[in-house]
């Protein structure tokens, strides 16, 4: 089974306000990989997903759908890493462009990189 590709259905995001001056936004994600409605088509199968991210404060809101095509068989009840990460890292990227044009971070905080020694062959 292979993932054959990911298709957003339906974007929203709503600024719902300012941040308080000084205040901690914490972020909250919400991914669910709904197998109950998968719907088989010949070789393939579509499992719709839907991702929602909330801060806290309440001051922004996003929520995508879309739908995976996985091709052939596919355990619904116990889906695999290769096929949920991939559905998880699309939408997260573009709910990622979408919080910047809004203007907030993004959903998960970027870790710094540390200096790394250059490897010489």
């Amino acid at each position: 089974m292979s993932l054959a590709g990911i298709r957003f259905d339906y974007i929203h995001a709503e600024r719902l306000g300012a941040p308080p001056p000084g205040a901690q936004l914490q972020m909250n994600m919400q991914v669910m990989i709904e197998g109950e409605r998968a719907v088989k088509r010949g070789g393939f199968v579509e499992i719709p997903f839907t991702i929602g991210i909330s801060s806290v404060p309440s001051v922004v809101t996003v929520t995508i759908r879309g739908t995976a095509t996985v091709q052939g068989d596919v355990d619904l009840k116990n889906l695999p890493p290769h096929i949920a990460t991939p559905i998880m890292q699309a939408a997260l990227f573009e709910a990622a462009l979408i919080m910047r044009e809004l203007g907030f971070p993004p959903p998960l905080p970027v870790q710094p990189q540390q200096p790394q020694a250059p490897h010489y062959a």
